[in-house]
């Protein structure tokens, strides 16, 4: 049957309707397109001026802070933190060059926070050395200043201080790099500011006006110490001895590196085991070779005998070309003059003593060599033993020790750790041990690399075998 043309006419009709329906659909779904497209221009473009501007913001107070800090009377004593804080803006001025304002304003705000440290003075004072361990009469003179007064552990020493140690007195001094500087009787010592070595960075600065001091530095230590006659540049990882008086500078190097310079004629290298001296009138005398060090062998560290039942037997290696050994016992373990109850020189490598108190000794050994001169090792790192009575021996097996522990004193990354225990008992600190010396007074210094909040661990076993523990945590800034 045929189609009627009105029918058809209105099918054509619903056709086009819908068409131009979807058509308007379309329209309508680009224009909603157009407007996210536009709006997201919009939002990260306001976004990222924002953000630009924030970052801006934010350099420009750490500038701020850093020439607030380079303005400090004492910036001389934060050279080293007001550098890193300058890099650290520098670096976030580089990072905003290159287009990254979120993570240079990330940097420049860090920069803040170590600037704001330096001016609120939250870093502490950090002085130019801090004393570990005093033992006998020790003073101390502040610079430009006429008055002494006792010189105390903790004490922070600055450029110009003076310390004075009797005759029968022993101090330790740590400078801020970690370099130990143990400064023996009747000594002046004068700390210095640590100073700058061309093409080899800092080093830390003392001067010995008479008297003598051993110097031990690590891994990232270095020393100039000077006097009146000469100058003695200590490399790391070494351990030297220097001893002057007005006309004459003596240096034997023991382990490591040491240069010694006078204002005339060319310096000299002082290898391990090597010893020279300087004078006003004759510049710098030959290089002698020094004995070897021996080794102790009994009794072992730590040991315990009873009072008047034997004999201690101390026992060392032997070293070629040695005429005699010389050995020291004492109650101190800096061998402070008046702790020594025993020093005697021996041909052969053992002798026998008896002690009559109780209580806890330290001994040590060095070999001498006397012709075609005399010569002197070093000493052998001291090692203790107790001799112990009845009554002690009857509590061998009765408590814990006890274990105070002190705040730690933090100096870059090298920690300080300091308390007391009962007398005998064996002190280690993260498992290094410790010195602990006849009261039980112990400290010890460990190295702590990378920054942030670090555990220390603090172990105190007795003579009974029982310990006791204590941790502790410090803030060390790398």
């Amino acid at each position: 049957m045929a189609k009627k043309p009105g029918h058809d006419f209105d099918s054509r009709l619903d056709w086009y309707y819908i068409s131009r329906r979807n058509l308007y659909r379309v329209v309508l779904g680009f224009l909603a397109v157009a407007a996210i497209v536009v709006f997201g221009v919009w939002f990260w473009t306001t976004r990222d001026s924002a953000t630009l501007g924030r970052a801006r913001e934010e350099i420009a107070r750490a500038e701020e802070l850093l020439g607030d800090a380079r303005r400090l009377k004492e910036a001389d004593r934060y050279t080293e933190e007001i550098g890193q804080g300058a890099a650290r803006v520098e670096e976030a001025q580089k990072t905003l060059s290159a287009g990254d304002p979120e993570r240079a304003r990330s940097q420049a705000v860090t920069a803040q926070q170590l600037l704001r440290s330096i001016l609120s003075g939250k870093l502490g004072d950090k002085g130019d050395a801090n004393v570990i361990e005093v033992a006998g009469r020790v003073e101390l003179q502040r610079a430009n200043t006429t008055k002494w007064d006792t010189l105390r552990p903790g004490v922070v020493l600055r450029e110009g201080d003076f310390v004075k140690t009797g005759a029968s007195g022993v101090a330790e001094v740590m400078a801020t790099d970690g370099t130990l500087y143990r400064i023996k009787p009747e000594t002046l010592f004068e700390v210095h500011r640590s100073v700058t070595v061309p093409g080899e960075g800092k080093a830390s600065g003392a001067k010995i006006v008479v008297g003598a001091s051993d110097v031990t530095t690590g891994e990232g230590g270095r020393s100039i110490l000077t006097t009146d006659v000469a100058r003695t540049d200590i490399s790391k990882n070494s351990a030297v001895g220097v001893e002057s008086d007005a006309k004459t500078t003596n240096v034997a190097t023991f382990k490591g590196k040491a240069t010694l310079s006078t204002g005339n004629g060319p310096s000299v290298v002082l290898a391990e085991r090597e010893r020279a001296a300087a004078s006003k009138a004759g510049g710098i005398g030959e290089k002698q070779r020094l004995p070897d060090t021996p080794a102790p062998l009994e009794p072992e560290d730590n040991a315990v005998f009873e009072i008047g039942r034997s004999e201690v037997l101390l026992r060392w290696s032997a070293v070629k070309d040695a005429t005699q050994y010389q050995f020291e016992i004492a109650r101190s373990r800096l061998f402070v003059p008046d702790s020594i109850s025993i020093k005697q020189s021996r041909p052969r490598t053992e002798t026998k003593i008896r002690v009559a108190e109780p209580g806890l000794y330290f001994w040590r050994v060095q070999s001498v060599k006397l012709e075609p001169r005399p010569l002197e090792s070093g000493w052998t790192a001291p090692r203790r033993f107790k001799v112990v009575g009845e009554a002690e021996k009857a509590e061998k097996t009765g408590v814990p020790p006890d274990l105070v522990v002190y705040r730690p004193q933090v100096i870059g990354t090298t920690v300080i750790v300091s308390g007391k225990t009962e007398p005998g008992a064996k002190v280690t600190v993260n498992g290094e041990e410790a010195d602990v010396d006849a009261t039980g007074v112990f400290r010890k210094v460990i190295n702590i690399p990378g920054g942030g909040v670090k555990p220390i661990t603090i172990r105190a076993v007795g003579s009974s075998g029982l310990e006791t523990l204590r941790k502790e945590s410090v803030l060390v800034q790398d």
